[in-house]
Order: structure tokens, then sequence, then C-alpha cells
């Protein structure tokens, strides 16, 4: 199960234009999963849900605890709320022992450790998809590379170019 942020799914389908990326995870046998909470997100902005919808596969969790939204959002008000229920939704899986992986980026992720979730970012999930499935090429990273590198999408340099490796 691979549960994911907005940002994830605009980088890898807008930035990156590799919507093949979840084509992979759903091969390898993993089910899709975004939050009732990433879903109102993506349909605020019209072109990156048009492209989520032509990805066939997702789930939506609609159930994330509420007093586990409330509290992390008090806590870390700098999240968004799509992070908070990748959070959340990452924490009741950990609790029922589900096999998961939230992927999530920077901010929401520096908090894995605290909450003892399995999280990976967008390059994370990329960087397996390369490494551990053989599924990526080097020219494949090479044009994700170059598409993130010139796009708006900000990941800090250093954690981009490990596709380059």
């Amino acid at each position: 199960m691979k549960i994911f942020d907005a940002s994830s799914i605009v980088c890898l389908l807008r930035e990156a234009n590799f919507p093949k990326a979840f084509e992979i995870c759903k091969k390898h046998g993993y089910d899709l999963f975004v939050t009732k909470q990433v879903y109102e997100e993506l349909e605020k902005n019209p072109e990156t849900f048009r492209l989520f919808k032509a990805c066939k596969g997702f789930s939506v969790i609609d159930n994330v605890d509420e007093q586990c939204l409330s509290k992390i959002s008090k806590r870390y008000p700098w999240l968004h709320t799509g992070e908070i229920s990748v959070l959340c939704a990452g924490i009741d899986k950990e609790q029922s022992g589900d096999s998961y992986r939230c992927i999530i980026d920077e901010r929401a992720r520096q908090l894995k450790s605290k909450y003892g979730i399995k999280v990976n970012g967008t390059i994370g999930l990329l960087l397996w998809q390369k490494e551990k499935l053989n599924e990526l090429t080097s020219t494949d990273c090479n044009e994700i590379y170059n598409s993130i590198k010139c796009s708006s999408f900000w990941i800090k340099e250093e954690v981009l170019k490990e596709l380059l490796r």
C-alpha cells in the first residue's frame, strides 16, 4: 500500500510527466491511495485533477482519525491538511500492523521517526523503483531529473541529483 500526498502526485504527473511511477507500483502489487483531504486538494486544480483521474487505480481513504488530524494540525501548523492526513493514515496503518508506505515530501517526512511511520519522498520512491525493482533506466532518471530541474517544483538539488547516481 502506498499512500500519496498531493505534492508527490503533482511532482510525478505535472512536473516530471512520469505517471509510469504509479503503474510500476501497481505492477508490483501495491495498492495506491490518497486520503480524502489529498483528493480534495487535487480537485482544486483542474489540470492536476484531470491528470490524476487519468491514472486509474487510486482509492480514497475517507476515514482518517479526526483526533489525529486535530492534534497534528495544532502541533505543526505549517503542515497543510493533506500532509497531516497522510501522516495520520500512516499512524493508523502502523498501529494496525498493515503493510504501507507514505509518499510525502520534506516537511512532513521529518516527522516519520516521531510517529514511527514508514515514509519516503517522491525521489525516494523513484530510487526504489530504479534500484530495488529495476524498473527505471538511467535514461528515465535523467529525463525525470531534467523535467523537475526545469520546472517550478522545488526539490533540494542534493536529493534530486540522487536520480543521476
